[in-house]
């Protein structure tokens, strides 16, 4: 069982931060998801025996992975589902996430907050719902969704807040179930995007 987890490309809030966080991709994020459908597409190699295959494609629901996610449908030739759960924190994440005051020193003992939680068990769910996706199709699923939601899933299934991810825009993340236990197989495989057009 293999789930893709993609991060959108650039949106207009990153380029000119405003109180809209469900903002549209910017001209720069539109030519990074393009590039992203056209090397799905192209029989793209991950590894000497891997190749890339997707069975479905679903998306948060906010536009700027959904506008990722149809550059991705019209080049694979598959629906886009809108599935709720991939939908980005409505604060920063990592702000909610335990500090130590050093890199060997111990985790502080606070609780971490209401909002950081709850924002964790959606992103259980939305991993969940993925999951059964694959093992009802039989085949690997591709998400388009949000750094925050892709790092929390990446946490959950580490048993983990003790740590961060930094994802790049239209940056492809494989996670795989397989032998009994999870695996974190590729973080920010950008290989499909020309330099000039990697962002964070």
């Amino acid at each position: 069982m293999k789930i893709y987890l993609v991060r959108h490309g650039q949106s207009r809030w990153q380029v000119s931060p405003s109180q809209d966080w469900d903002t549209s991709l910017s001209p720069l994020g539109h030519d990074q998801a393009k590039y992203l459908g056209e090397w799905f597409t192209s029989g793209a190699v991950l590894d000497d025996t891997t190749r890339l295959t997707v069975g479905s494609v679903v998306a948060s629901p906010l536009k700027r992975a959904r506008e990722t996610a149809e550059y991705l449908g019209d080049s694979l030739g598959l629906p886009v589902g809108v599935q709720p759960s991939l939908t980005e924190a409505t604060f920063h994440v990592v702000s909610e996430l335990p500090k130590a005051v050093a890199p060997f020193a111990p985790w502080p003992e606070e609780p971490l907050s209401e909002r950081y939680l709850n924002f964790r068990a959606q992103a259980r769910t939305a991993l969940g719902e993925l999951t059964q996706l694959a093992e009802e199709t039989g085949q690997p699923v591709l998400a388009v969704t949000h750094g925050g939601l892709i790092k929390t899933v990446v946490r959950t299934i580490a048993e983990s807040d003790a740590f961060c991810l930094k994802l790049y825009n239209c940056g492809i993340n494989a996670i795989e179930w397989t032998n009994g236990r999870w695996r974190v197989v590729h973080v920010n495989l950008w290989d499909h995007l020309p330099p000039g057009l990697r962002t964070t």
